[in-house]
């Protein structure tokens, strides 16, 4: 399995998006692979829970307080991810809120917890292998086809991307 490289820190997102879980590495990472403490998974999922609750249907804050406790929860859940991360990770936040900074957490300490780390270092060697081979074309569920940016036209509901390479003979 290709490794990242160990020098490189590797970059964990942190939002609720409707994908059952707020920590991304490349796509969402189920609570259930992370090895993370069971007090700060329920924490995480209790931040977007709360989220939830204080949208409107129009998807607005219902209040300024609202969007403010979000945002200092999701710093505080941030660091506490980094910090069960450690030095390697770094976890980006960046809230729903008008005008709040976005952060960047991490830890100057090893990981506090090992099985975490490890899981993490799992995940990102598995998404570094996969874009190495999508950027070889080595991808298997998308041999023959194309690859290489694409376009999207919503009202359309159409994408456009590069021609489809003639098989060679």
């Amino acid at each position: 399995m290709t490794t990242p490289p160990e020098s490189r820190r590797i970059t964990v997102r942190m939002f609720p998006d409707y994908a059952g879980s707020v920590l991304w590495l490349g796509e969402p990472v189920g609570y259930e692979r992370t090895g993370l403490t069971p007090e700060l998974i329920h924490a995480l999922q209790s931040w977007e829970e709360s989220y939830y609750q204080s949208l409107t249907p129009d998807l607005d804050w219902m209040s300024a307080d609202a969007a403010h406790r979000f945002t200092a929860e999701g710093n505080r859940l941030a660091g506490l991810v980094a910090d069960e991360l450690g030095e390697r990770y770094d976890v980006a936040f960046t809230s729903y809120e008008d005008g709040a900074p976005a952060g960047i957490f991490h830890s100057p300490v090893p990981a506090s917890n090992a099985k975490a780390a490890a899981a993490f270092d799992a995940l990102a060697a598995a998404l570094h292998a996969k874009l190495n081979d999508e950027d070889r074309g080595q991808d298997p569920a998308r041999q023959g086809e194309a690859t290489g940016w694409y376009a999207w036209s919503p009202l359309a509901d159409t994408s456009f991307g590069p021609r489809r390479r003639e098989q060679e003979e």
